[in-house]
């Protein structure tokens, strides 16, 4: 293995990794999104007037959300792949391959605490009531 493929595997894996965790983690944020959006239609269908509800303004925006981000790391990470394989005819085989692979995990586990965080507050504003009010006022206090 050369020193151009050594600088592409590392580089390439580094950035990778991020944007493969950042693209699984938008498509949980969804998942639980879409969750919150069932939960919330199927208590208002079964009682309108119970208070406690999350509006629904509230998840379409966080679903609005996840959903730009998932499609923006997707397109920068097939982009990114169309690049490398391209450009520089990098690809997935032999020790490069092994090399990337290594330090995409090495990457995306370093970033698993922040997204693990992400999916939590996510789910608390999509199924706790009021935790996205009382977390918007917090932030508007603190300012």
């Amino acid at each position: 293995m050369n020193l151009d493929t050594t600088i592409i595997a590392l580089t390439w894996g580094a950035l990778s990794g991020y944007l493969i965790l950042r693209t699984l983690d938008s498509g949980l944020a969804i998942t639980f999104c879409l969750h919150g959006l069932l939960m919330t239609r199927w208590k208002r269908l079964a009682n309108k007037a119970k208070p406690g509800q999350i509006r629904y303004t509230i998840i379409l925006r966080m679903l609005l959300r996840a959903s730009l981000s998932g499609v923006l790391y997707g397109f920068l990470l097939k982009l990114g792949d169309n690049l490398i394989q391209r450009k520089f005819h990098f690809y997935y085989q032999g020790s490069g391959g092994l090399f990337w692979a290594i330090v995409a995990t090495i990457v995306a586990i370093f970033f698993l605490h922040a997204s693990w965080f992400r999916l939590f507050v996510t789910w608390k504003v999509t199924h706790q009531f009021d935790f996205a009010e009382k977390q918007q006022r917090t932030f508007l206090i603190k300012r």
